[in-house]
C-alpha cells in the first residue's frame, strides 16, 4: 500500500493532538523534533531486526513506536505499530512485513497532516 492509496484516510487524530498539547507551540514543535529524530533509528532497528528475524527485538520495537506514534496521535500508524508488536509477540513473522510498509505509508501521510497542523498552530 502506497500513501497515494490512503490519502483520503485521516493519519492524525488533530482534536486529541491539539488537546493532548493543550494547544501549546513550543511543546509540540519539540514532540515532532524528538519523533524526526528518533523515528528513522528506530523503523532502521525494526526492519533489521525483522530481516533478522528476531521477533523480540521486533516485539520491543514495535511496542516503543506504538507509545511514539501515539504520542502525536498518529492513529493509524500506532495501529499497525500495534499489529507488528502482536504478531511478534505471537511469533507469527508472516504479515509484518506488509504491517510495515503500511506503518511507512501512514507515518508519511501522519507527517504531511503534521505539517499543516503545525503551520495553522503557529499563526
Amino acid at each position: 500500500m502506497h500513501t497515494d492509496d490512503i490519502t483520503h484516510e485521516t493519519a492524525v487524530d488533530i482534536t486529541e493532538l491539539l488537546a493532548h498539547v493543550e494547544y501549546d507551540r513550543e511543546l509540540l514543535r519539540e514532540l515532532v523534533e524528538v519523533f524526526d529524530e528518533e523515528f528513522p533509528r528506530l523503523h532502521f532497528v525494526l526492519k533489521d531486526a525483522l530481516m533478522r528475524q528476531d521477533l523480540m527485538l521486533v516485539q520491543t520495537t514495535a511496542h516503543t513506536l506504538k507509545g511514539m506514534l501515539a504520542s502525536l496521535s498518529f492513529i493509524r500508524a500506532m495501529a499497525s505499530a500495534k499489529s507488528i508488536e502482536r504478531m511478534a509477540t505471537l511469533g507469527a513473522s508472516d504479515g509484518i512485513s506488509e504491517e510495515l510498509e503500511r506503518l511507512e505509508s501512514y507515518v508519511a501521510l501522519a507527517q504531511k497532516q503534521l505539517m499543516v497542523v503545525c503551520s495553522e498552530v503557529v499563526r
